[in-house]
């Protein structure tokens, strides 16, 4: 056999030659049982069919009122005075899984008379965009909440009379 012989001046030693432990390198791998294998790979991603899909962006309430006290809504109604001088738009979303952009498009009339960026922030979070009133403002009004991409959230409607 090649790889026995022996040497010049010492003794017999056994001796593999590179190739064969190349061989047997490459060939470990192969060796190993599938199902060993299998269980490393489920151990990193174990599927898990009860799983909760992630949080999504959900508006919990959205109101129109007079104003706002201890982070609450107050007033709240759909027919106002225009004596009332301020209406607000609140909304409180929960959950908030990622920083997010809204919009209040405020409209009167079909009409766009304003348009609000709200900037939300997680786990939850409230905010509000206002008008104030002027004489010729009484009529019907509508306010959609919308998300960056024009995804209209919520339509609140009210009116503003005497």
């Amino acid at each position: 056999m090649p790889w026995l012989r022996k040497p010049e001046g010492g003794s017999m030693k056994r001796r593999l030659p590179c190739q064969l432990i190349l061989v047997w390198v490459l060939l470990l791998p192969a060796c190993l049982p599938l199902s060993a294998m299998a269980q490393q790979d489920a151990e990193i991603s174990p599927p898990n069919p009860a799983a909760e899909p992630p949080p999504v962006l959900t508006l919990k309430t959205a109101v129109m009122c007079e104003k706002i006290q201890n982070f609450d809504p107050v007033y709240p109604a759909v027919v106002f005075s225009i004596s009332t001088e301020r209406i607000i738009c609140y909304n409180l979303f929960d959950p908030v899984p990622e920083q997010t952009v809204i919009f209040h498009k405020w409209y009167r009339k079909d009409t766009l008379s304003k348009r609000t960026r709200l900037t939300l922030k997680p786990p939850r979070w409230a905010t509000f965009s206002s008008i104030l009133l002027r004489e010729g403002d009484k009529g019907p009004w509508r306010v959609e909440i919308a998300d960056e991409t024009g995804k209209i959230l919520r339509v609140l409607r009210f009116s503003i009379t005497d």
